[in-house]
C-alpha cells in the first residue's frame, strides 16, 4: 500500500506483541459474553478495537498460524490440513522477514513442537526451557525474554495452548467427559470448562504480561487461532467447520490510538501479514488476498468473502511420535515420510466455507452437502441457489496469484490428492 492508502494517523511500530490463544473463541471474551469474570484484562484492554468479524483460515492450528505469518489461504501455502507435513517451498514468511529487518524476534509456545517442520518452526521455543509443562512454566521467566533487548525494534510471538483440548482439566481426578455432556444436552455445562481455560489465560497469565508492558510503545494483536465447537454438530474444532469454529476474537492497539477502527465487512487471518508489515516499515512482494485492516478509507466488506479450509484426509492429529520423533531431512514431501505416503484416514473429509461477516456458506467438496446460515445466531438461511457460493469459492481460486505453487506437488501420492481436489472442484474431468 502507498503512504496515502494507509491510515497516517497511525505510525510505523517498532515493538510488536501478537498473542494466538488456542481455541479462542468469540463467546470467550468478557466484551462478548458478560458471564466471563475477567475484570483486569477487560480494563487493561478497555481501548483496544474488537474485530467483530474477524475470521480465522482453517480450523486446526498449524494451517491457521502458517496463514497468519505468510497471509496466504492453505491452498496458497500448501497446509492443506494439520497433519501436512510441510509448507510449499519458497514462500517468505513474517519471522524471517522482520528478522531480517533487523528485528529482534522473541516467539514462545506452550506447544513448540506443533509447529514441526514448518519453515518457521526455528523461531519458536517453549515458554521456559526449563519447564515439563509449559503451563507450568515461570511466568517471570517469559517476562524476561519479551523485554530483552531493552532497544532496538522488537517482535513478540506468543501462543497459548491452555485453552485447546484438556482445557487444564488434565489430572483432575474423575474429570468428565465433555463430549458426552454435550450429547445429553449440557453443552452450558460442559462451556463453564472451557470458559475457565479461557478465564485462566486471560486473566491470570496474560494480564501479568500486558500491565509491565509500556503500551504507549507496543502495538499489540490478541486472537484466536480457531475457535471450537461445543454443539450437537460439532464438538471440537476438528470436526468440521461451523461459526463457532470460524469466527474468533481479535483485539488490537496500536502505539498511542487505543482501539484500532476495523473494516465492517469480514476481516480474515491473512489480514494481520500486511498490516503487520505496514506497521513494521517492510517492503514486500505480497500479492495475497490479505488487506491491511488499518487502511483509510477503511475497507467496507462491500463484495467481500474471506475463506476457510479444512482437510483432514490425513487425520487431525499431529502430535504423535511418529512424527515429533522423525528427523527432518526425512520428511520428503507435504504428505511423506521416506517417499512414504502417510497413512490415510477412512473417514477423512474436505470442506471448505466462505463468509462475508453475515452469512456463513459451507460445502463438502466430495457430497455436495451445503448449509448456509446466519453468522451470529447459527439459524439456516434460504438456499435456492448455492451455485452463487460456489462461484465465489471458484474464483478465489481462479484469481489466486499463487496458484502455481500447486505445481510443486512432488510425489505421486501429492499428485494424486492434487488431482482429487481438482477433480471434486470441477476443474476436471
Amino acid at each position: 500500500l502507498t503512504d496515502e492508502e494507509f491510515d497516517l494517523d497511525h505510525p510505523r511500530a517498532d515493538k510488536f506483541l501478537l498473542v494466538s490463544i488456542d481455541s479462542w473463541r468469540y463467546d470467550a471474551l468478557g466484551r462478548t459474553n458478560p458471564a466471563l469474570n475477567t475484570p483486569k484484562f477487560d480494563h487493561l484492554t478497555r481501548d483496544f478495537g474488537l474485530a467483530e468479524r474477524f475470521f480465522v483460515t482453517a480450523p486446526a492450528t498449524r494451517p491457521s498460524h502458517t496463514s497468519l505469518f505468510t497471509g496466504l489461504y492453505p491452498f496458497e501455502h500448501g497446509l492443506f490440513g494439520q497433519t501436512y507435513l510441510k509448507m510449499f517451498s519458497g514462500i517468505p514468511n513474517l519471522l524471517q522477514l522482520l528478522s531480517a529487518a533487523g528485528y529482534a524476534v522473541t516467539a514462545r509456545s506452550e506447544r513448540p513442537e506443533v509447529f514441526r517442520f514448518l519453515d518457521f518452526e526455528p523461531f519458536i521455543r517453549p515458554f521456559d526451557a526449563t519447564a515439563d509443562h509449559q503451563h507450568l512454566g515461570s511466568l517471570e521467566t517469559l517476562i524476561t525474554a519479551l523485554r530483552e533487548p531493552e532497544t532496538g525494534p522488537r517482535f513478540c510471538f506468543l501462543h497459548f495452548w491452555y485453552t485447546h483440548g484438556g482445557y487444564g482439566m488434565g489430572g483432575i481426578p474423575g474429570a468428565p467427559n465433555l463430549e458426552a455432556l454435550v450429547g445429553d444436552g449440557r453443552a452450558e455445562e460442559a462451556l463453564r470448562f472451557y470458559y475457565a481455560a479461557a478465564t485462566h489465560v486471560l486473566e491470570f497469565v496474560l494480564v501479568e504480561i500486558l500491565k509491565v508492558l509500556a503500551l504507549d510503545q507496543w502495538a499489540i494483536f490478541i486472537f484466536g487461532d480457531h475457535g471450537e465447537g461445543f454443539c450437537p454438530e460439532v464438538m471440537s474444532h476438528g470436526d468440521c467447520l461451523h461459526e463457532k469454529v470460524v469466527r474468533v476474537p481479535l483485539l488490537a492497539h496500536i502505539p498511542g490510538h487505543g482501539g484500532v477502527r476495523f473494516p465492517a465487512g469480514p476481516s480474515s487471518m491473512i489480514d494481520l501479514f500486511p498490516t503487520i508489515a505496514q506497521l513494521a516499515g517492510l517492503e514486500l512482494d505480497y500479492e495475497g488476498y490479505g488487506r491491511n485492516l488499518l487502511a483509510r478509507p477503511p475497507a467496507t466488506g462491500g463484495d467481500r468473502w474471506v475463506l476457510s479450509e479444512l482437510d483432514s484426509l490425513y487425520g487431525i492429529g499431529f502430535l504423535h511420535p511418529g512424527n515429533l520423533l522423525t528427523a527432518h531431512e526425512r520428511v520428503t514431501s507435504r504428505t511423506a515420510i521416506d517417499d512414504a505416503e502417510l497413512a490415510r484416514v477412512e473417514d477423512g473429509i474436505r470442506v471448505w466455507s466462505i463468509t462475508d461477516g453475515y452469512r456463513f456458506y459451507r460445502e463438502n467438496e466430495r457430497s455436495g452437502e451445503f448449509v448456509l446460515r446466519d453468522v451470529v445466531t447459527g439459524h439456516a438461511l434460504p438456499c435456492p441457489d448455492p451455485d452463487t457460493y460456489r462461484g465465489i469459492y471458484r474464483r478465489l481460486h481462479d484469481d489466486s496469484r499463487y496458484k502455481a505453487q500447486q505445481l510443486q506437488e512432488s510425489s505421486a501420492a501429492e499428485e494424486r490428492v492434487l488431482e482429487e481436489r481438482l477433480r471434486d472442484l470441477g476443474y476436471i474431468e
